[in-house]
């Protein structure tokens, strides 16, 4: 449990900030701004696309550069200002794309911040809808031939065998030509091999002139592991899975009971006894 004040507070979003409904609760939100009223630099590091993200971060008055697409973006969501961005190329999002039709499997596509999919009354679409509240450009059979440079691919299985069987298979097909999390036990996420979380998290900590061991990142996904286990003190929320926890150094609450809230108050409430 870490014990001094962090120089910089790096938060996943879904499944840690907001809640399994998707709501952002006043205990959450105002342990937010407290950390920012102390002089604590909060960075918002989500597998989300920029559009879907920018909306919450506003809401919570985010003004240092954060990490988008698990860090193929990193973005100054207050001067728009881009900081990095690593697509997967052209080839390899053709070759990524032909597999995943040949297996009758669901992916989507991200792109200069617009979201396309075959169909989007797809069910599988339609979640993801839902959830990051962005609408998608239908490309129909064009889908499948659409030569471009993605951000990120998203396969999404809405059974757990599915969803094992892509993970897994998508894995062995592409080994280390892509860097691979998967998230709320229904999507695989596909993003360049250099890209993660904790390398994007890298790039902002070097332009705020903040040394990694001064940092603390909450999360619970997979794609959070490498930013807990990168940062100085790395928490898993309570409804991380066993691999998130093992990465971490303290594990708070779930995210139904404000767990980063918990863990940042202890932190203001040292830092105003000082």
């Amino acid at each position: 449990m870490r014990h001094t004040k962090p120089g910089l507070i790096a938060l996943d979003m879904d499944g840690t900030i907001l809640s399994s409904s998707g709501e952002l609760t006043s205990r959450t939100k105002n342990a937010i701004r407290a950390a920012a009223i102390c002089g604590i630099p909060v960075v918002i590091a989500t597998g989300r696309m920029y559009p879907s993200a920018l909306p919450i971060l506003r809401e919570i008055n985010i003004t240092a550069p954060c990490v988008f697409y698990n860090g193929a973006i990193v973005r100054d969501p207050v001067s728009g200002e881009t900081l990095r961005e690593r697509g997967l190329g052209n080839v390899l999002t053709a070759e990524i794309l032909s597999y995943y039709r040949e297996e009758g499997w669901y992916i989507q596509i991200y792109c200069d911040d617009r979201l396309y999919v075959k169909d989007s009354s797809d069910p599988r679409s339609r979640f993801y809808e839902s959830i990051s509240k962005i609408t998608p450009v239908s490309l129909g059979d064009k889908f499948w031939d659409f030569d471009v440079d993605s951000t990120k691919l998203l396969g999404i299985a809405l059974d757990e065998e599915n969803f094992v069987l892509m993970s897994e298979k998508t894995r062995s097909r592409f080994g280390n030509r892509v860097y691979t999390a998967t998230s709320w036990g229904s999507f695989v996420e596909i993003t360049h091999p250099d890209v993660n979380k904790a390398k994007g998290l890298a790039i902002i900590a070097e332009k705020l002139g903040i040394d990694r061991k001064d940092i603390l990142a909450i999360g619970d996904g997979v794609n959070d592991i490498e930013m807990i286990a990168w940062a100085g003190h790395g928490v898993a929320m309570g409804n991380a899975s066993d691999s998130v926890k093992d990465a971490a150094d303290e594990i708070t609450a779930d995210n139904n009971n404000d767990g980063a809230a918990v863990v940042i108050e202890r932190l203001i409430v040292m830092e105003a006894e000082l």
